[in-house]
């Protein structure tokens, strides 16, 4: 098990095993796509050691960095926000993004050619623009997926509570109450309280409070804005609220989060991957020790 401070997109090219994230884990096979955050515990193994997985290990600042365009989809915030979420308190893969075999094939070429792009340093622009090329693609499929009638059957017990989610992820600014969210997923405000609690082992507001942080972390990592524009941008009343809460969530002020992460950082980095270069990659997966 391991973790890291940027997001990591998965698919599986070719095998099957188990995917472990914090206490849970999960069967995993070809065309499953899947998204780890940062600072999340996770694994992988693969049945007789063979198997490729897709990893894409994606920095904070080139999400931040086109953020008003991925937001605009659904299935983004679905496939980068939400599901995880799901996957770390309940034992389901309801909302894995699931590629079909010519979908997977039809991914084949611009997978090889980011993995051609990390050898050639020079080529970081055209690399971002395949890479932020892949989430868009991806995140158009979850959508449609998560809207197709058959998929809508199957997660009924879900979807509403999620559509209050994506509500949230996306008026982080704004001022709304559990009515509003309760309104959304189509609920009393008592139910939505129950099965949201069911569903993520957390209140509402516990939920939007961690989003909010953690757009704050993103905001300090990615950005140079003022403690107080990040506060506005977040959802919090000012900057004394947001310096209050950071500190409560993680031991430190947001100016000294800000440093911290600059100082570990070093140089400054490309707003894509930061991992040895740019290293994307298909390989044969041996066994974690887990």
């Amino acid at each position: 098990m391991h973790k890291h401070d940027f997001y990591e997109l998965n698919i599986i090219v070719e095998g099957s095993g188990r995917h472990y994230i914090k206490d849970k884990n999960f069967p995993v096979g070809p065309g499953d796509v899947f998204v780890i955050p940062p600072r999340v515990s996770h694994g992988y193994w693969l049945k007789d050691d063979k198997g490729s997985i897709f990893h894409l290990l994606i920095e904070q600042k080139m999400l931040q960095k086109y953020s008003s365009e991925l937001n605009g989809f659904d299935g983004y915030s679905i496939l980068f926000e939400t599901e995880p979420e799901l996957r770390k308190h309940i034992a389901s893969t309801t909302f894995f993004l699931k590629l079909n075999p010519l979908q997977l094939k039809d991914l084949t070429y611009q997978m090889d050619k980011l993995i051609s792009l990390t050898r050639l340093s020079e080529h970081k622009i055209i690399f971002e623009t395949y890479a932020i090329g892949l989430i868009y693609y991806l995140s158009a499929l979850m959508e449609k997926q998560y809207n197709t009638a058959d998929i809508v059957s199957a997660k009924k017990n879900y979807i509403f509570i999620v559509n209050s989610t994506n509500y949230m992820k996306q008026h982080l600014s704004e001022t709304f109450s559990l009515n509003d969210l309760a309104h959304i997923a189509m609920e009393s405000r008592t139910c939505y309280i129950e099965k949201f609690k069911h569903l993520f082992k957390m209140t509402p507001f516990e939920y939007i409070r961690k989003l909010r942080i953690n757009h704050a972390i993103e905001l300090l990592s990615a950005t140079t804005l003022s403690v107080a524009e990040i506060a506005q941008s977040c959802g919090f009343s000012d900057s004394a609220h947001l310096i209050k809460i950071f500190k409560e969530d993680t031991g430190l002020t947001p100016a000294k989060y800000r440093k911290t992460a600059a100082d570990n950082e070093g140089a400054p980095s490309s707003s894509v991957i930061k991992a040895h270069d740019y290293i994307t990659k298909i390989y044969d997966t041996e066994k974690e020790h887990l």
